[in-house]
C-alpha cells in the first residue's frame, strides 16, 4: 500500500481547505507581529529612482488611513496580550490612536472614554492629556449643557501628524 501524502501538499488544478486551530491563529498572529516588528524601518525600495515614485504617488485614501490605524490598535492589544501591558505602557499614543479613529466616525471621546478605553488610570490620562495639549496634538472642549463633561479631540496638527505617520507604514 503506498503512503498517503503529506497534507500540505497540492496537486495541480486542484483547491485544498485547510482548517486552523485556535492555537494557530494566535501562532499565526505572533508570527505576523514579529515580522512585522523586524521590517519597522527597512527600506524596501531598490533606488532612489523608485523612492522618488513612491513618494510622488498618491496618498493613501482616509478609509485606508484608518484601517491602518485599526492594524496598529490590534496588533498593540495582541502585544499586551502575550507580554502584558507594563512592557509597552505607552498611554499618549494608545490616546493619539484612539482618538484618531474616533474623529474619523465622528465620534466624540470624553476623558472617561479615554480612560476605559485604553485601560489606563485617569491620573495617567489626565497627565498626558495635558501634554498633549501643550505639543496642541489635541485639545479638551466642554460639553454644551453639562460642566461636569470634557471632551477630548484631535487638533488638526495631531490628525496631521498621525495621517503622515499612517501613510509611511507599509500598506
Amino acid at each position: 500500500m503506498p503512503d498517503p501524502e503529506p497534507p500540505t501538499s497540492v496537486k495541480a488544478g486542484t483547491a485544498k481547505t485547510v482548517s486552523l486551530t485556535e492555537r494557530d491563529v494566535l501562532d499565526a498572529a505572533r508570527l505576523l507581529h514579529l515580522i512585522s516588528d523586524g521590517l519597522t524601518g527597512v527600506n524596501f525600495l531598490s533606488s532612489d529612482k523608485e523612492s522618488q515614485r513612491r513618494s510622488s504617488a498618491e496618498p493613501p485614501e482616509r478609509d485606508e488611513l484608518v484601517d491602518r490605524a485599526r492594524s496598529v490598535v490590534h496588533t498593540r492589544r495582541l502585544r499586551a496580550r502575550h507580554f502584558g501591558r507594563a512592557m509597552f505602557a505607552e498611554p499618549a499614543w494608545d490616546m493619539l490612536l484612539r482618538l484618531y479613529l474616533a474623529d474619523s466616525a465622528q465620534e466624540r471621546q470624553t476623558i472617561g472614554q479615554l480612560t476605559e478605553g485604553i485601560e489606563t488610570a485617569l491620573t495617567t490620562v489626565l497627565r498626558w492629556v495635558g501634554y498633549l495639549e501643550k505639543e496642541e496634538l489635541v485639545e479638551r472642549q466642554d460639553h454644551p449643557t453639562d460642566r461636569r463633561i470634557v471632551f477630548i479631540r484631535l487638533t488638526n496638527k495631531g490628525r496631521t501628524a498621525l495621517e503622515a505617520y499612517l501613510t509611511e507604514l507599509p500598506g
